[in-house]
């Protein structure tokens, strides 16, 4: 028997489709690329916003109809966490079977036409032991799941639960069964992945992850994504002082007004966040920050975006990611409307992304000449001709690339020391050392296509 799995959303989302894919291996199912000869189609989806809210209910329906006469069709994930399956089922009648992520440890007994519904937390009576991305050298670990934060604007905590942090044992069993199936890059991934252990009481567990982590035998690195702000303090910067973790920091800020934060239920202000960026180069002189940012909330005015405008120019980040405001039923913010209107969210969007777009220019332009350790990912298919890999800069999926022209026998999964040659608008070109000729220069090759 066959199975289709499509993954929308986040990297956590597609650490719950490893984790489906895995079940369903175990007991004799076999993945199919293709959804018109799967016997079993699965879309896991996304329902953070309406957006992707959207995006679910489209593909669902485009699966349906792409799928062969007899296949089941099966609806899991966030979409399902958020609205139930009563509701879905009328909107939804293609759909046999709905599942929320508390269910995926059952699934295989619920296609067999048996098992309990309605399970909560990281209850896992089968390791994970697939991950799509090991391919590529890379593999992303979920530390925790659900948030224990109230974001006025945020639904993660009613569709995800609260902040139920997997034992740390756990996590490093499955850090050490994929390093040993050669993972190069480990990911950590949660909702809050600064907030790890506080379900248990008292301060963040996560300094001490990282140290049980990078206590394990390889040669391997550990990057840690979603950062809350609050969360980055001197305990933290001391662990992330190892050879093993990556200088990278992913930094949600969402806003700088003090207003603004306030109405979406955070703390901060322009000043306490300016001083968190100062801190982190000072302690991490070529770190890498990556930062996100929300415009069009309510009660953001011109002012207050020129402050957040002005923070960005002023901190330089290496990589941003930028969203309009989405008004999302059952959240705090829902009463307080809309935000600003459509028009002026997409003018606001535009002059920030242009804004960090000749920064991110800038910061390529910087590494031409740098020598970096690179995870080889495989071919490139935006650049035929070349290889896709990634350094410390680059987080797998949001960030730029390095691209190394076709002329080393180089293998997916493999790391490779590189000199940049060239920036290319965010991404940089290099080319391995071995290349290098005594004086530091590229010596002669064979010419390829691409080069």
């Amino acid at each position: 028997m066959f199975f289709h799995l499509t993954t929308l959303g986040c990297p956590k989302n597609q650490v719950d489709s490893d984790y489906i894919s895995g079940l369903l291996q175990r007991v004799g199912w076999k993945f199919q690329e293709d959804p018109r000869r799967a016997d079993l189609v699965i879309v896991n989806t996304c329902s953070f916003i309406v957006p992707a809210v959207e995006e679910s209910v489209e593909t669902v329906l485009e699966l349906a109809e792409a799928r062969r006469e007899g296949s089941r069709l099966v609806v899991a994930g966030c979409l399902v966490a958020r609205y139930g399956e009563k509701t879905l089922s009328g909107l939804l009648p293609e759909v046999d079977i709905f599942v929320t992520p508390a269910q995926y440890p059952e699934l295989p007994s619920i296609l067999e036409g048996g098992g309990e519904r309605g399970r909560r937390g990281l209850q896992e009576p089968v390791p994970r032991a697939y991950s799509s991305t090991l391919c590529r050298g890379y593999v992303y670990v979920k530390v925790s799941e659900g948030c224990h934060r109230r974001c006025a604007y945020c639904a993660i905590p009613d569709i995800r639960g609260p902040l139920v942090s997997r034992p740390t044992e756990e996590i490093v069993r499955e850090v050490s069964f994929f390093l040993r199936r050669g993972a190069r890059e480990i990911v950590l991934v949660g909702q809050d992945t600064t907030s790890y252990g506080k379900d248990w009481g008292g301060r963040s567990r996560l300094p001490s992850l990282l140290e049980e982590i990078t206590a394990l035998e390889g040669d391997f690195r550990v990057r840690v994504m979603y950062m809350h702000p609050e969360g980055v303090d001197e305990w933290l910067l001391e662990a992330m002082d190892r050879p093993k973790v990556y200088p990278y920091f992913d930094l949600p800020f969402q806003h700088v007004d003090p207003a603004v934060l306030r109405a979406m239920h955070r703390r901060g202000d322009y000043a306490s966040y300016r001083r968190i960026v100062e801190i982190i180069r000072r302690s991490f002189p070529q770190a890498a920050l990556r930062a996100t940012f929300m415009v069009g909330f309510p009660g953001e005015d011109a002012a207050s975006f020129r402050l957040l405008c002005r923070f960005v120019e002023e901190s330089r980040f290496d990589w941003l990611g930028l969203f309009g405001y989405s008004q999302e039923e059952g959240t705090p913010a829902f009463p307080l409307g809309g935000g600003s209107s459509r028009r002026v969210k997409q003018e606001r969007l535009r002059r920030l992304s242009l804004l960090q777009e000749e920064i991110m220019r800038e910061k390529a332009r910087q590494t031409v000449g740098m020598d970096l350790w690179v995870l080889v990912e495989g071919e490139s298919e935006e650049a035929p001709g070349h290889w896709e890999a990634r350094s410390y800069r680059e987080a797998p999926e949001v960030d730029g690339v390095v691209f190394i022209p076709h002329g080393d026998d180089l293998k997916a999964g493999e790391w490779c020391e590189v000199r940049v040659t060239a920036a290319e608008g965010i991404d940089v070109v290099a080319v391995p050392r071995g290349r290098l000729g005594k004086n530091g220069r590229k010596t002669p090759g064979r010419k390829r296509r691409g080069n």
